[in-house]
């Protein structure tokens, strides 16, 4: 399939870049896509890999990229309660407008993971609505 992408792409004005591309495969196939796709410079993974903001792959690497996306967050939320003291307006702005939006992104794009957002939540609790 790669091969006739490459091939009838450009025909249609799509350019496949084998740099950009990566094979998201089972585990017990890694071994035969390797193979096949060794030398054509895409990343071949059983993992995962963050797509267009969301997260293709395995339930672990899921998981993974939400916590530390999380974590971020907390830290985000943390800073905008440290301002939220001199100055509410500004704090709940920048909350309302840019910092919310960006994990309901993400709740919406993947599926499971409700739990994870305990931190976030407990963050927004304790200290930006004291």
């Amino acid at each position: 399939w790669w091969d006739f992408l490459c091939v009838k792409g450009p025909q249609y004005g799509y350019f496949p870049k084998p740099s950009k591309t990566v094979l998201i495969v089972k585990e017990d196939c890694l071994q035969l896509a390797n193979q096949i796709f060794k030398d054509s410079g895409i990343q071949v993974t059983s993992k995962g890999e963050r797509h267009l903001g969301a997260v293709l792959g395995t339930e672990d690497f899921r998981r993974r990229y939400v916590e530390d996306k999380v974590a971020k967050w907390v830290k985000d939320v943390e800073q905008l309660s440290d301002i939220g003291k001199d100055d509410p307006q500004a704090a709940y702005a920048a909350f309302t407008k840019a910092l919310c939006h960006r994990w309901t992104f993400v709740q919406r794009t993947i599926p499971g993971i409700s739990e994870l957002f305990g931190p976030l939540e407990n963050a927004l609790r304790q200290s930006f609505l004291p």
